[in-house]
C-alpha cells in the first residue's frame, strides 16, 4: 500500500520488499498461530472450570457454559522420541529420511517444540495412532501437565476442539493423496486439545504477540506495496503479489478521491476485523472459532495498512518539494535575507540577466513608431500524438522528474501557421509549471508561477526571442537567466517568485496538472500584457477567461475537487 516516492535503484527496491515480505510472513505466522490462541485462552482462563472426566468430554464435547474443564481421571502420556513408523508413515519411501533428519541433534529444539502428549483416563492403555484427547504442542506441556496430576491427581485445562485430522483428510481427498488409515480413522472422532492452565500466557503477553503480529503484517503491506515494479518481480513474485494492493497510492499516486476511498476500505478493513474475532470468532468466549478469529486479525491488519498507505501517499504528495528548508533547502535560498537580495542584483552568469541584448535599432523604431496594433489570439494548444522528444528536450524533462515534476507530457503550440512540440510538466509542490521545447537547435526553458492575486511570473532562459529581458508589468513579471539547466532555472524562478508574492503581500497558487491548457493560455495573454505596456510589442487584448484564471487578472479561487 503505499506509498513514498523512492528513486532507489532496483537492487534497494528488491531488498525492501523482500523485508517487507519477511514482516508479513513473520506477522501472519505469529498473530495467526501463536498470538489469536494465546489471547483467546488468557480470556477466558478466568472462567469457571467444569469437572469432569475424560469419557464425558468425550462424549459431551466442549461445555456451552466455560472453555475451562477439570478432567478428574486424567492421566498424562508424555510424547516419546518422534517415530514416523507409529503414524502410519512406514512404507513411506521417504520415512527413514525424514526420521534421520527430525533425530539430527540441532533439530531437538525443533522436535521437542512440535510433539505433543497425550490424555487417557486414569489406567487406559494407550494403543497405536492419534488419540482423541491431545495436549497443545510442546514437551514442556507435557511435562507441567504430569506434574500437575502427580500432584493433585487432576489436570484444570482449556478445552477447544481440535479439527487437525479432518482437515488434512479433506486437503488430501481434494488432491487425490493418499492419507494412512489411522489417521483416517483418527478423523471420524472428535478429537480435542487440552492446554494446561499453568501454561497458559498473561492477556499483557499475548496481547503483545497479537498486536506485534498484526502491525507486523501491516508494516510488510507498505513496504511491498511502496516499491516500484521492475525485473525484481520476476525472481520473487510473491512479494510483487503482496504489494499488488498498494499500486493505486504507490510513489504519491492518487487524489482525495483516491484518499478517500483508500480510508474507508481501511476503516471497513478494520471493522471487519472487529466482528469477524469478537462477533463470528467469538474471541475470549466460549465456543471460539479459531478461523474466524485469525481472519479478524487478518482484516484489522489490511485495514490498518491503507490507512498507513494513505497517510504516507498524502505526506509524498505535499511535501515532494519543499520551499523552506527541506528537500530544496539547498537549492533555494531564503528569499527574505538580505545577503540573498544583495546577490540577486549582483550581476552573475547564472543570475537575473541585467544586461539583455537590444533589439535590433530598426526593429525598435518601427515599433515605436507604429500605430499599429495587432488583436491578441490565443495559441491552439493540442496534445501532440508523438510518444517522444529531442534527446536534448528528454534530458531536460528527466531532470525535472528528479525534482519531483510530474512526467512529462508532450504538446502541440499553434501560432499561424507556425507549430512547435514542447513538453508541460507541473512540479514543486505543484507551484511551478515547467515548458520545454527545442527550436532551430535553440533549448528553450520556461517556468510558470501564478500568485493569488492573479499575477504571472514567469521565467526564461534566454532563448526565446519574446522573453529576453526583465520587464515588471501589472499583470505579469518577465525574468530572464543565462542557464542551460532546467533546475537551476527552477532555482532562480521560485527566488524570484517568492520575493514577487512576499512584495505584493500575496501566494502562489497550487496549480493542478489538468490546468496545463489554462495555465498557458492565461500566461500567454498576460505576457502580451506585459510586453505591451513596455513598448516591446503591440496588442489588442481584450478580457477572456481560462477556467479559475481570468483577464484582466483577479483574484484566484481554490482548486475545486473532482
Amino acid at each position: 500500500m503505499g506509498l513514498f516516492r523512492s528513486n532507489q535503484p532496483t537492487r534497494g527496491g528488491f531488498r525492501r520488499a523482500s523485508f517487507g515480505t519477511l514482516l508479513f510472513v513473520f506477522g501472519l505466522v505469529t498473530s495467526v498461530f501463536v498470538g489469536i490462541p494465546s489471547l483467546h485462552q488468557s480470556l477466558t482462563k478466568n472462567q469457571t472450570p467444569v469437572t469432569l472426566t475424560c469419557i464425558e468430554l468425550l462424549r459431551g464435547g466442549v461445555p456451552e457454559e466455560t472453555s475451562m474443564v477439570v478432567l478428574r481421571d486424567a492421566e498424562i502420556h508424555p510424547p516419546a522420541k518422534l517415530d514416523l513408523n507409529a503414524a502410519g508413515f512406514s512404507d513411506s519411501p521417504i520415512g527413514d529420511k525424514v526420521q534421520a533428519v527430525l533425530a539430527y541433534p540441532r533439530a531437538s529444539k525443533l522436535v521437542d517444540k512440535l510433539v505433543r502428549g497425550d490424555v487417557l483416563p486414569r489406567g487406559m492403555v494407550k494403543r497405536p495412532g492419534p488419540q482423541p484427547l491431545r495436549l497443545s504442542p510442546g514437551r514442556e506441556t507435557a511435562e507441567a501437565a504430569t506434574a500437575e496430576t502427580i500432584e493433585t491427581g487432576a489436570l484444570v485445562a482449556h478445552v477447544s476442539e481440535d479439527p487437525t485430522a479432518k482437515y488434512i483428510c479433506a486437503i488430501a481427498d481434494q488432491f487425490s493423496l493418499p492419507v494412512p488409515e489411522g489417521l483416517r480413522q483418527a478423523a471420524k472422532i472428535p478429537a480435542f486439545s487440552l492446554k494446561p492452565a499453568s501454561t497458559i500466557s498473561t492477556q499483557q503477553n499475548a496481547l503483545m504477540w497479537c498486536v506485534g503480529g498484526g502491525l507486523s503484517l501491516a508494516l510488510g503491506l507498505v513496504l511491498c506495496g511502496s516499491v516500484r515494479l521492475g525485473w525484481w518481480s520476476i525472481l520473487s513474485p510473491i512479494s510483487a503479489f503482496i504489494g499488488l494492493p498498494g499500486v493505486p497510492l504507490r510513489s504519491g499516486r492518487g487524489d482525495r478521491m483516491t484518499w478517500l476511498l483508500s480510508i474507508m476500505i481501511g476503516a471497513a478493513g478494520i471493522a471487519g476485523g472487529y466482528h469477524l474475532a469478537f462477533e463470528m470468532g467469538h474471541l475470549g468466549k466460549t465456543g471460539g472459532v479459531w478461523a474466524w478469529q485469525a481472519a479478524g486479525v487478518v482484516s484489522a491488519s489490511f485495514g490498518i495498512a491503507a490507512l498507513l498507505g494513505t497517510m504516507l501517499s498524502m505526506r509524498e504528495k505535499r511535501h515532494t518539494v519543499s520551499l523552506d528548508h527541506d528537500a530544496l533547502s539547498e537549492m533555494v535560498p531564503s528569499v527574505t535575507s538580505k545577503k540573498t537580495s544583495k546577490k540577486q542584483n549582483a550581476p552573475s552568469e547564472n543570475t537575473e540577466s541585467t544586461d539583455p541584448e537590444p533589439r535590433p535599432a530598426a526593429l525598435q523604431s518601427m515599433i515605436t513608431s507604429s500605430d499599429y496594433t495587432r488583436r491578441y489570439i490565443d495559441p491552439r494548444l493540442n496534445v501532440s500524438p508523438n510518444m517522444e522528444t529531442a534527446a536534448d528536450v528528454q534530458k531536460q524533462t528527466e531532470s525535472l522528474e528528479r525534482l519531483q515534476f510530474d512526467s512529462p507530457l508532450i504538446i502541440e503550440i499553434a501560432r499561424g501557421e507556425d507549430t512547435i512540440e514542447a513538453t508541460v510538466q507541473v512540479g514543486c509542490r505543484n507551484l511551478v509549471l515547467a515548458m520545454t521545447d527545442c527550436l532551430d537547435d535553440h533549448m528553450r526553458l520556461r517556468m510558470v508561477s501564478i500568485l493569488d492575486d492573479g499575477h504571472v511570473v514567469i521565467s526564461g532562459n534566454g532563448e526565446d526571442e519574446r522573453l529576453t529581458e526583465t520587464i515588471n508589468g501589472e499583470a505579469a513579471s518577465l525574468r530572464t537567466f543565462a542557464t542551460t539547466k532546467a533546475p537551476k532555472l527552477v532555482t532562480k524562478h521560485l527566488e524570484v517568485a517568492a520575493e514577487i508574492a512576499e512584495r505584493r503581500h500575496t501566494k502562489m497558487v497550487l496549480l493542478e496538472p489538468n490546468e496545463w491548457r489554462d495555465v498557458i493560455h492565461y500566461s500567454e495573454r498576460c505576457m502580451a500584457d506585459a510586453l505591451h505596456y513596455a513598448q516591446r510589442e503591440k496588442w489588442e487584448i481584450v478580457d477572456s477567461h481560462y477556467g479559475r484564471f481570468a483577464y484582466p487578472p483577479q483574484p484566484v479561487s481554490a482548486p475545486v475537487m473532482a
